[in-house]
């Protein structure tokens, strides 16, 4: 392939995190010696030490409250999921020495920190790319990372179709997006007034919900692209389990007919239960790291994930 190509920021970051983390490894010979992570002192056949007594008695608790990490999808915030430290507290001078019964020897998740081969976790292509400082191999086309076949789907990254035919006669909605938008009130569409009456959307909606959510709502028929996006056909459940085989199927022949890449509101109309951006991200995270469409705005990394390099100007409508 053309080396041209370049890799993420992120990307050329991990790799050298990992070669400099080997050449520790060897510097203090960890390739073969077990990693001791903590030695815990456990109390038997005693009770705890009474808390001191200043003035009068003060009965002091040493549990504290652990904060619960926030999931929701306004939050964006990084949370450790480190395990919690067990080591026992001290509970002040109790005029006896702890006894120290073992040294717990933990098991590590990483293989690194527990001695094995560190070079598991890179291959030698990124070796030889953090060495000479070409990533440009470590990006494969589809077809280079899976060959072509006559049933390979090949597509531009673009939908040609519009909205499943059924759906469009049961919703009333027009053949094509210039007489959707007009037959529902026209205006100029932008970012700022998606809904085109000429007045900004606030950005802040009672009761939390979500501006983007709101404003696809009411564009059913004026631009289905949107609706459909974050919403299923009225009434029908969404579901947001793992993709069926079936839907698998349907996924691809949409995309043999139709093409796929872009507007997946419109896409999921054909697939009952699922919405837009759930056909983009099994675009992204299923389809393409299988082989199952080849499109040439994406890449496939050396881990097998899909990696986008085509442009990131889409259509809104």
């Amino acid at each position: 392939m053309t080396r041209t190509e370049t890799i993420s920021e992120y990307e050329r970051e991990r790799l050298e995190n990992i070669r400099q983390n080997q050449e520790m490894l060897k510097s203090l010979n960890l390739a073969s010696e077990p990693v001791i992570q903590a030695t815990k002192v456990v109390h038997k056949g005693r009770a705890k030490p009474r808390a001191t007594r200043r003035g009068k008695e003060n009965k002091q608790s040493n549990d504290s409250d652990k904060e619960k990490a926030d999931d929701s999808d306004a939050s964006n915030s990084n949370n450790n999921n480190d395990e919690d430290n067990d080591d026992d507290s001290d509970y002040g001078s109790s005029g006896k020495t702890k006894r120290r019964t073992k040294i717990a020897v933990a098991t590590r998740r990483s293989k690194r920190l527990r001695g094995e081969s560190a070079l598991e976790g890179i291959t030698e292509i990124e070796k030889e790319a953090v060495e000479t400082g070409d990533f440009s191999g470590l990006l494969q086309t589809g077809e280079e990372r899976f060959g072509q076949t006559a049933d390979t789907i090949k597509v531009s990254g673009h939908y040609g179709g519009w909205v499943e035919p059924g759906v469009m006669e049961r919703l009333g909605i027009r053949s094509n997006a210039t007489e959707a938008w007009e037959s529902e009130g026209g205006g100029k569409f932008s970012f700022k007034d998606p809904l085109g009456t000429g007045k900004k959307i606030s950005k802040k909606m009672a009761g939390g919900q979500s501006v983007a959510k709101y404003v696809a709502s009411k564009l059913l028929r004026k631009n289905p692209n949107s609706y459909f996006y974050r919403h299923t056909e009225p009434g029908v459940e969404q579901w947001t389990g793992d993709w069926t085989d079936e839907e698998r199927l349907v996924f691809l022949d949409i995309a043999r007919r139709f093409g796929c890449g872009d507007k997946w509101g419109l896409f999921s109309t054909y697939i009952p239960h699922r919405v837009g951006y759930q056909c983009s991200n099994y675009y992204r995270q299923y389809v393409i790291p299988a082989g199952w469409i080849i499109d040439d705005n994406y890449r496939i990394d050396s881990a097998g994930n899909a990696v986008y390099v085509g442009n990131h100007r889409r259509s809104a409508r």
